[in-house]
């Protein structure tokens, strides 16, 4: 079998492992909350644009939440992240503040939110966009909320070689009583554990510098991050059939 033909082997290897997980996610709502744009240039971005609209076209409705760049204006920022995603070919539309029923609308009519949490009455305070995707996340029933930042997931030991694929949100407690988390990471997991407590099936913690990390997440066995659930009956059922991964225990 020449190269050419391997290649397409591998390619179509690839598609048939993604499939259980297309199934599970079709028609699910997924919030992204894009706090990592600092540290893309110009084509990481539009990249990581591209694998959002290859999200919706195999059946996800993604809605967007993002971070500010040091110096920009927040409003102009929000147009420019929409008009980023509809050069990849979709319909995208900036949206100002937590207007669920708006939302909603955008959504039905097969339309990219992309929100940025300031409105034109609070322009100048600062809203921690993590916050307002936990709040959008709880309010539209994601089934998923991502965290796209610098932090990879949490690493199973001082080594920092590899993440726990998957948390519960007993577990996240034990290791936050255990380890001295940074102040950012730790945000994020008091972001994550509330979202699964008020009906969020899942939160992703993903480093956003890493190409194609949504994908390789969301449509292989083997992800790219720490998942946080609230307990083994959130998974899904591809998962359980495929539990041979590293879980947490907790130090006797």
């Amino acid at each position: 079998m020449d190269k050419y033909l391997e290649e397409v082997e591998k390619k179509a290897a690839i598609l048939i492992d993604a499939l259980p997980y297309i199934r599970d996610f079709s028609q699910k709502i997924i919030v992204i909350e894009y706090g990592c744009s600092e540290w893309l240039s110009g084509m990481e971005e539009q990249q990581l644009m591209k694998d959002i609209v290859l999200l919706k076209s195999v059946g996800m409705y993604p809605v967007v939440v993002h971070d500010t760049r040091m110096g920009m204006d927040k409003f102009r920022e929000n147009k420019r992240i929409a008009k980023l995603l509809e050069l990849c070919g979709v319909k995208a539309i900036g949206v100002c503040g937590i207007d669920v029923q708006t939302l909603h609308m955008i959504l039905d009519n097969d339309y990219i939110p992309v929100i940025v949490p300031n409105d034109i009455d609070n322009e100048s305070e600062y809203i921690d966009p993590k916050e307002t995707a936990l709040e959008i996340a709880v309010r539209l029933g994601a089934d998923k909320l991502i965290y796209l930042s610098k932090y990879p997931g949490i690493y199973i030991d001082e080594s920092h070689k590899e993440v726990y694929p998957r948390l519960t949100v007993p577990a996240v407690r034990s290791l936050e009583k255990e380890r001295n988390f940074p102040e950012g990471l730790r945000k994020i997991l008091d972001f994550a554990l509330l979202a699964t407590e008020q009906g969020v099936n899942r939160v992703h913690m993903l480093d956003g510098r890493i190409r194609h990390v949504l994908l390789l997440e969301f449509f292989s066995v083997a992800g790219a991050g720490t998942i946080i659930i609230k307990d083994e009956n959130k998974l899904y059922d591809h998962e359980l059939k495929n539990k041979n991964i590293i879980e947490y225990k907790e130090k006797e």
